[in-house]
């Protein structure tokens, strides 16, 4: 009995763990298929910047494949990095945290888990690499056996490099854009960008990107060169700066964005490095001389620095215009009026009846900048205006006055190239400023026109554009500022004219 009890237990032992085994190993065919099918709809969804679709087909991947006992294999594993990706580079909730956690969660099912080499930017990379080796884990075996990324780069696909050459293309139509994303550049140089794109529903390639010290992007057609490649040039005055930021979009009828390679929010990076001009030995040259000869060629001809620069001096020449705050409680500058009325200032003018803004100075003012950078200035602004009253003071009075202004500016230019520039800054000066109203006469019933005076500390804001060449342009400008300890009041100045730039 007890013998026909252990049979029995060991064959329902047997049959126990080769269920389980069976279940481990339930990945059929159709379901694989039906995994990639989805994955290459995500991505599809993705390249369109479709972000919340992509992420929402990934995770239903993601629940079939625990379902059907396809969570450990390569597929799912990429399906898991593809996951993360999306999370680091959504463009309205970037959350790099669970990015990693995909990252590692997939590297855990699969060691060999690689990115994409049409996704593949350095940014990604290095997050890839870095939860890689937090993990501890390796690929073990040869690299070549797990690219087979559903929805990825064919891998008889030939190579286009993305900086100089003119390869033929010769491979087969890609089915999204490929693009090998270069490590550096040198700065002021040339830079060439190719990729592959496939040719339905494509009108146009464009390539999106940042010059140095904007935060918008700049776009560039890309021409058609030949096979299914595409180039742009980027010139040598944008190159420049620590990094290159860029993305590549396909746009189709209407110009309505098909796919893309990199996004706004996560755009390609490359590495910029610094020209080898100026110390850079040249046959003949002594590599320790660092005099003026360095940028000279044995013959004496002098290799030219294509390094960017920018003009760092301006003059501005306009015209002004302003006004001011005048309380009831500040006195005019020349007219008496009777000393018992209630609106003297005991024989040092008068008062006004109302509040309010009222007509300021009219004149010129002469600014000169100097440019720290090309987005940072600091100047100093001369200003001269007068106001015109009526001569009521007796002898000794003048029916204009003059006033005198400097003030000091730290200016920012949040767009350093293109017709139209604008800027913000803060403002620091001093002088003597006028505005000028009618005053009550109460005693000869009669209405005057007289100046009140404020000095002589200003301080205060500046904003304006400039609009025009880098040599030549319009400016026109706002300063306002508040005046004290004189007659303290509030002050608004408007200007306009012509900047010069060398």
């Amino acid at each position: 009995m007890k013998s026909i009890v252990y049979i029995t237990l060991t064959v329902l032992a047997l049959m126990f763990v080769w269920s389980t085994d069976a279940l481990a190993d339930d990945c059929t065919v159709k379901v694989e298929k039906r995994l990639k099918r989805l994955h290459k709809t995500a991505m599809e969804d993705y390249d369109q910047m479709e972000f919340t679709s992509a992420r929402k087909t990934l995770q239903d991947a993601i629940s079939i494949a625990r379902r059907e006992g396809c969570d450990a294999s390569l597929e799912y594993a990429n399906i898991l990095v593809d996951l993360g990706i999306i999370y680091i580079t959504d463009t309205d909730n970037p959350d790099e945290n669970r990015g990693r956690l995909m990252f590692k969660k997939a590297l855990r099912v699969n060691g060999c888990a690689q990115i994409t080499k049409s996704l593949k930017t350095p940014k990604l990379q290095k997050i890839l690499d870095d939860v890689r080796r937090r993990s501890g884990v390796k690929c073990k075996g040869s690299s070549s056996n797990n690219t087979s990324n559903n929805n990825t780069t064919n891998n008889n696909t030939t190579t286009v490099v993305s900086n100089g050459g003119s390869t033929e293309d010769t491979g087969p139509e890609p089915q999204r854009i490929e693009h090998s994303v270069p490590d550096e550049a040198v700065g002021g140089k040339t830079l060439t960008l190719k990729c592959r794109a496939p040719k339905k529903g494509i009108s146009k390639m464009v390539v999106y990107y940042r010059k140095p010290g904007q935060s918008d992007y700049t776009a560039v057609e890309m021409n058609f060169v030949n096979g299914y490649t595409w180039k742009a040039t980027i010139s040598p005055s944008d190159v420049n700066g620590a990094v290159f930021q860029y993305y590549i979009v396909a746009l189709g009828n209407g110009g309505k964005p098909i796919m893309a390679n990199g996004q706004s929010g996560a755009p390609n990076i490359i590495s910029i490095t610094k020209p080898k001009t100026g110390t850079t030995k040249v046959d003949g040259e002594d590599p320790l001389d660092h005099g003026s000869d360095n940028n000279k060629k044995d013959g004496g001809e002098k290799i030219p620095d294509d390094s960017p620069k920018f003009k760092k001096l301006m003059l501005k020449l306009g015209g002004r215009f302003g006004t001011g705050y005048v309380s009831t409680s500040m006195c005019s500058y020349s007219y008496v009026g009777d000393p018992e009325s209630a609106t003297s200032c005991g024989g040092q003018g008068v008062k006004l009846v109302t509040a309010g803004l009222v007509t300021g100075e009219m004149g010129g003012e002469l600014g000169f900048h100097y440019f720290i950078s090309p987005s940072l200035s600091m100047g100093l602004d001369a200003k001269v205006g007068l106001v015109f009253t009526e001569n009521t003071g007796g002898e000794g009075t003048s029916s204009q006055a003059v006033g005198f202004s400097g003030l000091g500016k730290i200016l920012y230019y949040p767009i350093t190239s293109g017709a139209f520039r604008p800027y913000f800054g803060g403002v620091l000066g001093g002088g003597k400023m006028w505005h000028s109203w009618i005053v009550n006469s109460e005693d000869s019933g009669v209405e005057v026109v007289d100046a009140f005076a404020h000095g002589y500390v200003m301080l205060g804001g500046s904003l304006g554009f400039l609009v025009g060449s880098p040599t030549v342009s319009f400016y026109f400008n706002v300063d306002a500022f508040g005046i004290f300890p004189e007659q303290s009041t509030f002050h608004i100045d408007l200007s306009a004219g012509i900047a010069f730039a060398f």
